[in-house]
């Protein structure tokens, strides 16, 4: 199996990720990710479209387990 892999396959350039750390670990405020390739990026990105997908799907049914609302007392001051 591992002597199917090619470089092609694995596009990032290691020097070019160990900058991209670096630069992401000495900034005033750490990032919570750090994508490292354009091949990370579009996968990612696959992945947040389907999980927004499934979650707006899911609206109604999470909503409908909500306590229901109680009707608004009016105050009258007649």
């Amino acid at each position: 199996m591992m002597s199917n892999l090619t470089p092609e396959m694995f596009p990032g350039d290691p020097e070019r990720a160990a900058e991209a750390i670096q630069q992401a670990v000495s900034a005033p405020e750490l990032p919570h990710w750090v994508v490292l390739g354009s091949d990370a990026q579009r996968r990612i990105g696959v992945k947040l479209d389907r999980l927004r997908a499934d979650f707006e799907a899911d609206e109604e049914p999470a909503s409908s387990t909500d306590f229901p609302v109680p009707p608004t007392t009016r105050c009258s001051d007649e």
